[in-house]
């Protein structure tokens, strides 16, 4: 067989060209698989990912509500459409998940869904170390938020003096207006530490307990409108909401049907303000319907971390031309 002999600089040039383009072809399928831009989920779709990811494993949801909040503020991409990849070049996504074992780092960076998930059991993890590596708290009852202290603290790592699950029980408490309701939580007091570890201690007071059952729905009464108005002109819409929700948020949309000969159509949503009427919540707005006819108007309540969503009876008015 002949062979052609090249030169050895062509050669180990070729070869090296050779290798830089099998590098850069696999460099760009990892790449592709990264690549964004991405765009975070609305923090009402955040919150029930997170909600689901909580309850399926028996963590008070508000718990992983904080987590998530102290890791993230619940961006699972950064200002660019990227992966969000924390300071240490480590924490990956909503979670800032570190410890990768089996995860798949890519589905990490780019799934919301699989982060929230890895960062949930590793929580649940955590809460397994008891009582080998972290002590129980109380009575070990995982319902009970209190409970949770240590396996938090162990979440961002159980080390000496770590502020961690204060902060945490802070955002929890808090609930960031518009993200949750804040759940009132009763940290391990620092005086109970013991050369800045946690101890085994009875149940902080007062305990506070999460419930797995259905959220309740709230009582939202039928739209307050008058039934005749004219085409193009503003009125007022108003009703109640209760138990009271936060004045100022717009925990009610009012949804606008115009009957066409056959059937009901929706044809405008409008949301509402809250506010404040003793013990319950006057939801108002105003606006106009151009269009003459017969009018339904439903109010909806939104759902949110406390209430499940619900409809009102339908109030109708006439349009006039």
């Amino acid at each position: 067989m002949y062979l052609r002999r090249t030169l050895p600089g062509r050669g180990l040039a070729a070869a090296l060209l050779a290798l830089f383009a099998l590098l850069a072809a696999f460099a760009g399928l990892a790449a592709s698989a990264s690549a964004g831009p991405y765009a975070n989920p609305t923090a009402d779709e955040v919150r029930a990912k997170l909600r689901a990811a909580a309850a399926a494993r028996g963590i008070p949801p508000k718990i992983l509500y904080g987590i998530a909040f102290q890791e993230s503020a619940w961006r699972q991409f950064d200002a660019n459409g990227d992966p969000l990849i924390g300071f240490d070049g480590l924490g990956l996504g909503i979670m800032q998940v570190t410890s990768y074992g089996s995860y798949d780092i890519d589905k990490l960076k780019t799934d919301i869904d699989y982060n929230i998930a890895a960062g949930a059991d590793i929580l649940v993890a955590k809460w397994g170390y008891a009582p080998t590596v972290i002590p129980v708290i109380g009575d070990g009852d995982p319902r009970c938020y209190e409970n949770w202290f240590y396996a938090v603290w162990a979440y961002n790592g159980w080390k000496a003096g770590n502020v961690y699950p204060y902060r945490i029980w802070e955002h929890v408490a808090a609930g960031p207006v518009g993200w949750w309701t804040g759940q009132p939580v009763t940290p391990v007091p620092t005086s109970s530490l013991v050369n800045g570890f946690g101890v085994e201690i009875p149940t902080p007071q007062p305990a506070h307990y999460w419930s797995p059952t259905p959220l309740p729905k709230p009582k939202l009464s039928v739209p307050r409108v008058r039934k005749r108005v004219a085409g193009g002109a503003r009125f007022p819409v108003s009703g109640s909401l209760s138990p009271r929700h936060a004045a100022g948020a717009h925990s009610v949309e009012v949804r606008c049907y115009r009957y066409n000969g056959a059937k009901w159509v929706l044809r405008r949503t409008v949301l509402t303000t809250n506010r404040d009427f003793g013990d319950v919540t006057k939801y108002g707005t105003r606006f106009s319907l151009a269009k003459a006819g017969r009018w339904k108007l439903v109010a909806r309540a939104l759902a949110d971390a406390d209430h499940a969503a619900v409809s009102s009876a339908p109030a109708y008015v006439r349009v006039l031309r």
